[in-house]
């Protein structure tokens, strides 16, 4: 987490304060979104530490378990308060941000210093196909009210809410299919890392290399480090491993040494488990805190500056919860790291339309207003148009500044039609 951050914590305190002396909504608003904007970091390095200790596999379901609990916890505080247009406007906006915002910015800067960014197709492929699934899900109910309204239906209102239960069950084991994929590696044969017979012969200076950029992880802690730095050290091990089969005396002890003094430092650097979760039991808590403040500042927020409460949900809540990792995804860029930028951006986007969506129309069965999953023409209009140009711009393989800029005209073509219009 970049020190600068810790300095906005004060904030975390100032706006409860704040909101006890009943200062103008403005000032409870703004400082209740920049507390929250490092809680959201700790909560993201705290997940990050736990992973060091459960391992890849568990590590990657803390990661899609609180990979977006920021934006879910502010989603559930408006649903109590029954902002039911800031959740659906905040739901489309998270995906926006990520998949139009972040990913373009990242693009600008990464093809601007490096020109071409090469990738894998395939994830991008599979992310595409997430992504497209998700439009789905999204669109339907909003096609069947229409349609439904168009021939003077009945209990169109009651059949859309079921039609949205049904969908978010369905986007929901979507997302778990997706999530045993990628965790487990279900059906594919291939899934295990193989090691080019070839390293042998550069073994040392390969392990030199590998133990640098571990060691550089290391030293700065980001979401996503802990699957890099069990792949290195499977790595390791292989070498190792292969070596020892090979029986090159010459190179042997000084492999085996070096990996005994990487283990070593592992074990040395590795974080205090009860601590992380301490920290992260108690970011949630100012997270759960600061938006309930937030949430209750919204309506008269928007009445005093004649916003539309959409814009608010659309553009501001999802920069409130994914500020830190947008500025990961640009510190990934600029490391030639395509694969976590395209997993930190669509990943992300996938992540709230299959699992964040669904779970607040489930949530808002308890909740004084039912939320279903019927969007604004305008908000579905850009996120099938946002769907398309991804998958149009990923599927060669490689991406420069120009693409990132077009991801980012689409996103201020969005964000001015709502403010002027709304949603």
């Amino acid at each position: 987490m970049p020190r600068w951050l810790y300095a906005l914590l004060i904030f975390g305190l100032l706006a409860p304060l704040l909101d006890f002396l009943h200062v103008p909504p403005l000032l409870v608003f703004v400082s209740a979104a920049l507390g929250i904007i490092p809680l959201a970091a700790l909560i993201g390095q705290s997940v990050e530490q736990v992973a060091e200790h459960t391992g890849e596999r568990i590590g990657g379901l803390l990661f899609a378990t609180f990979g977006n609990a920021t934006e879910l916890i502010i989603g559930i505080f408006a649903l109590s308060a029954g902002l039911v247009d800031v959740v659906r406007a905040s739901i489309i906006g998270s995906i926006l941000a990520n998949v139009l915002l972040v990913l373009g910015v990242a693009i600008c800067v990464g093809g601007i210093k490096h020109g071409r960014l090469r990738f894998e197709t395939q994830s991008a492929s599979q992310y595409a196909s997430l992504l497209a699934l998700s439009v789905g899900g999204l669109l339907l109910p909003t096609f069947a009210e229409l349609l439904a309204s168009r021939t003077h239906q009945q209990q169109i209102v009651e059949r859309g809410v079921l039609l949205s239960d049904f969908i978010a069950v369905l986007l929901l084991l979507g997302y778990f299919a997706s999530i045993l994929f990628s965790v487990f590696h279900l059906g594919d044969k291939n899934s295990e890392e193989t090691l080019d017979p070839l390293l042998g012969a550069r073994s040392e200076s390969a392990i030199d290399r590998l133990l640098a950029y571990r060691q550089r992880l290391q030293e700065n802690p980001r979401p996503g480090n802990s699957g890099v730095l069990h792949n290195i050290d499977s790595t390791l091990d292989a070498i190792v491993a292969h070596e020892t089969r090979q029986e090159v005396p010459k190179q042997e002890a000084p492999i085996t040494s070096k990996k005994q003094e990487a283990g070593k430092k592992r074990a040395e650097q590795k974080p205090n488990l009860w601590l992380a979760l301490l920290v992260l039991a108690v970011a949630t808590a100012g997270v759960a805190w600061l938006s309930e403040i937030l949430v209750g500042s919204i309506e008269p927020f928007t009445a005093a500056l004649h916003w539309n409460p959409a814009f608010v949900g659309l553009v501001f809540v999802p920069l409130i919860g994914g500020l830190p990792e947008y500025f990961n995804t640009i510190t990934m860029v600029l490391e030639k790291r395509m694969g976590m930028v395209l997993a930190a951006s669509a990943g992300s986007s996938i992540q709230i339309a299959l699992l964040m969506a669904p779970l607040l129309v489930l949530i808002s069965l308890v909740m004084p207003q039912r939320l279903d999953l019927v969007f604004s023409v305008v908000e579905l209009a850009v996120l099938g148009l946002a769907t398309f140009l991804f998958s149009e711009i990923t599927k060669d393989g490689e991406l420069v500044w120009l693409e990132g800029l077009l991801l980012l005209l689409l996103y201020a073509m969005m964000g001015g039609t709502v403010f002027l219009f709304g949603a």
